[in-house]
């Protein structure tokens, strides 16, 4: 059986509303489908939360920090929840093409 590896997606938020969505989209749009979003929300004061828990998917792992953190801080406790082979960032304010993850994950092989 050739299964596919998981990919963990780690997206940083701070008050990234704005662009989520869309961003979000991407992700739930990539037709490479064993991955994972694990969602830092580094103590947003916007509708971020409000935005990610619209969408019901139960690949989408959301985590709400205790207090903000510099970005590096931010992504290496993100990191720490990963359970994929792979690692992958986007960040909220940035889209995927849909064959992102299928054109880039067989590359690591």
């Amino acid at each position: 059986m050739n299964k596919k590896p998981l990919v963990s997606i780690i997206m940083n938020c701070f008050n990234g509303e704005k662009f989520l969505q869309e961003s979000l989209v991407s992700v739930l749009n990539q037709n490479y489908k064993n991955w994972e979003l694990i969602f830092w929300d580094n103590k947003s004061t916007d509708n971020s939360a409000k935005i990610l828990k619209k969408f019901k998917d139960k690949r989408i792992k959301y985590f709400f920090s205790k207090k903000k953190t510099v970005l590096y801080k931010a992504r290496n406790l993100a990191m720490k929840k990963a359970k994929g082979k792979f690692i992958a960032f986007l960040d909220v304010d940035d889209l995927w093409t849909e064959d992102k993850l299928s054109k880039q994950i067989p590359k690591f092989k």
